[in-house]
């Protein structure tokens, strides 16, 4: 006998379950959803892959408190930036401060 999965059914298999700031979880050990592409770490998807965050696809080691602490200060301080030069420079000091070209 086939099994029916109504259209409910099938639109709770294709959401993802939301997740977790890797970077609030690690500074604080709060959880905080994951404000994806409302998050200035947040890299956005294509037509091949799927949008994710920048500090998990780097794969930095945030297990550090006070590496996830910065950034996430740095994270906030994008997001707070009323116009795009003050963003470009924090932006570039986050991409120092990583030693690496962001």
């Amino acid at each position: 006998m086939p099994i029916d999965l109504g259209r409910k059914d099938t639109e709770a298999m294709s959401k993802s379950e939301p997740k977790n700031c890797t970077l609030r979880l690690a500074a604080s050990g709060e959880a905080e959803t994951c404000p994806e592409e409302r998050c200035a770490f947040w890299e956005h998807g294509g037509a091949v892959l799927k949008g994710n965050c920048l500090i998990e696809r780097l794969a930095i080691d945030v297990r550090d408190k006070e590496l996830a602490e910065y950034l996430l200060e740095a994270r906030e301080r994008l997001e707070a930036a009323r116009d795009s030069a003050a963003a470009e420079q924090a932006h570039r000091e986050f991409a120092h401060r990583l030693g690496r070209d962001v």
